[in-house]
């Protein structure tokens, strides 16, 4: 049997900033990821707060010197309503901007610098087995060897694979719809050409039936997706291509940026995406990433979620070593709830219409527009913002005083 401080599953954002932060803390942290890096992976919009937590791991360098394309903020369009969230409109938060990546470059970059700090990355290696009490992991390697690792914590930050969940049963039912993603890479689009060329756009179809992200990336490539219903999905009674195809070029504003584009890589999709757990933490493990909560890619939360429950889990993890006692449910699961929350709630409103209503009403308060900006860069533990405090009940007296104001005198 091999020892290690902490056992890490899996090699995305969660597991790199966790690795890179307990290895430059001075603690003994193996790694294992099951696939080899690297590896395509859809989420490729990354928010402000990434910035400040990657600043924070002593990473943001690397990411920067990787040369991603600069995003500066959102736009949100119909074909007849359009609203622009600049990132550096906000609340006062330390990060305006961040970067649009292709996450295969992206996370091996985060890899490899948690790996030149220390960090021991073993790949194509599975973890098949794991006793909670005991806190021992058993991996296969890839030449097919059976290892196993007695650790003081084991993070699990398997992603998709939610290794965790499935060994010990913590899968729960989503609080979200089920939706799909459709999607794939493109070159020569049409860019906007008043300097938000490197922002996302989300385009809303029809009426609200889906909507349609155009992420672009500074070699001229931009990932197009649709995400909708399975239902709304099925009525077109289409393959994944010819739907791609129908949605984007009927599309006011998606056929007129696509006219002249050419696809470079094949339609995928992605069905059933959002996740839940029973809990986010046992004695001797912790979930972050996407082995723990994943909601949807509207609002491009699912980084910097990973990032965040990564870096938390890291330094909780790190004081649990150093001998103090650590309230993993106060200090982490109700912590990572509340941020959580706040995406989930703009995540209802957005496909029930009622965020769309403040996104595109005119003359919104500054303050307002300001405190929707810090949300949709990643700012979602901010008590000073009123979308944090009490996100509900903020949307919906929104909502009602918007509706109000239209009524006739």
């Amino acid at each position: 049997m091999k020892h290690c401080d902490v056992f890490i599953i899996g090699g995305g954002p969660a597991g790199s900033i966790a690795a890179a932060k307990l290895v430059q803390a001075g603690y003994d942290v193996k790694l294992v990821e099951r696939q080899v890096f690297p590896r395509f992976v859809i989420g490729e919009s990354l928010l402000p707060r990434c910035n400040q937590l990657l600043n924070d791991a002593n990473m943001l360098d690397s990411i920067e010197a990787a040369g991603f394309q600069f995003k500066g903020g959102v736009a949100f369009q119909t074909g007849r309503e359009f609203e622009i969230f600049h990132f550096d409109n906000n609340l006062g938060e330390p990060f305006n901007s961040s970067f649009q990546v292709k996450r295969e470059l992206f996370d091996h970059e985060l890899l490899k610098d948690a790996e030149r700090k220390g960090t021991d990355v073993e790949f194509e290696s599975e973890v098949t087995a794991y006793d909670p009490d005991a806190n021992i992991v058993t991996v296969k390697t890839k030449q097919g060897d059976i290892e196993t690792y007695q650790a003081k914590k084991v993070i699990d930050a398997s992603g998709y694979g939610r290794v965790l969940p499935r060994l010990l049963n913590l899968d729960a039912k989503p609080k979200l719809a089920l939706r799909r993603a459709t999607f794939c890479r493109v070159q020569n689009d049409v860019r906007p050409t008043d300097g938000t060329d490197g922002y996302i756009y989300v385009d809303v179809y029809g009426d609200n039936d889906a909507w349609i992200w155009n992420i672009p990336f500074n070699d001229g490539i931009t990932s197009v997706g649709i995400v909708c219903t399975e239902a709304f999905f099925q009525s077109f009674n289409m393959t994944d291509d010819a739907f791609w195809d129908h949605i984007v070029h009927t599309h006011p504003c998606a056929k007129e940026r696509y006219k002249n584009a050419s696809k470079i890589n094949d339609v995928g999709s992605l069905s059933g995406y959002s996740a839940a757990v029973k809990k986010l933490y046992g004695d001797n493990f912790v979930l972050v990433g996407n082995a723990s909560e994943f909601l949807d890619p509207v609002f491009s939360s699912g980084v910097t979620l990973a990032l965040e429950s990564g870096s938390v889990a890291a330094d909780l993890t790190l004081r649990e070593l150093q001998g103090d006692t650590v309230d993993w449910q106060t200090e982490y699961e109700d912590y990572m709830m509340r941020g959580i929350n706040v995406f989930r709630e703009f995540v209802e409103s957005w496909y029930d219409g009622r965020l769309q209503t403040i996104f595109f009403t005119e003359h919104k308060d500054e303050r307002i527009k300001q405190s929707i900006t810090s949300v949709l860069s990643g700012y979602v533990w901010n008590p000073k913002n009123y979308f944090v405090k009490s996100p509900t009940a903020a949307v919906n007296t929104l909502v009602a005083m918007i509706e109000s104001s239209k009524q006739p005198v």
